[in-house]
């Protein structure tokens, strides 16, 4: 097991084409666990969507609001990697995205900062407000 502060890691991840099915195991068949680091499902995106074909973020269609992550490879590392053809996504607890400031001097409702893929620059999302949510609200 590895011992590590939360706030001094940073998440580089492998989206994987597998969407979640909140209804369906099947779809989770055949995805094998990473040697480092964990699958994570159960995820939705804010102000964009998942583009499985090109493995990169894209605009969401019209209408459509809060689509889920694919499934991901998530393996956090404390060297800070390349954001070349990344956005760095905040991933926070609820869609509110407000919190408490901690002792840590963050909000209590973000998470970690996950990175995903790109072919935009990064202020491109930044300017929607794009992040990654554990929940949503009706």
């Amino acid at each position: 097991m590895h011992v590590r502060r939360l706030d001094g890691l940073t998440a580089p991840t492998q989206p994987l084409s597998t969407t979640a099915q909140f209804d369906v195991v099947e779809c989770y068949r055949g995805l094998r666990q990473p040697e480092d680091g964990v699958l994570v499902h159960g995820l939705f995106l804010d102000a964009a969507k998942f583009d499985t074909s090109k493995m990169v973020l894209s605009d969401p269609n019209p209408g459509e609001v809060n689509p889920p992550l694919p499934a991901m490879a998530l393996v956090p590392v404390t060297d800070r990697p390349s954001v070349e053809g990344r956005y760095e996504c905040p991933l926070y607890k609820t869609s509110v995205r407000a919190g408490v400031l901690s002792t840590t001097g963050h909000s209590t409702n973000f998470v970690i900062t996950v990175l995903l893929p790109t072919d935009q620059p990064q202020s491109y999302w930044i300017l929607k407000g794009t992040a990654l949510l554990t929940q949503v609200t009706d």
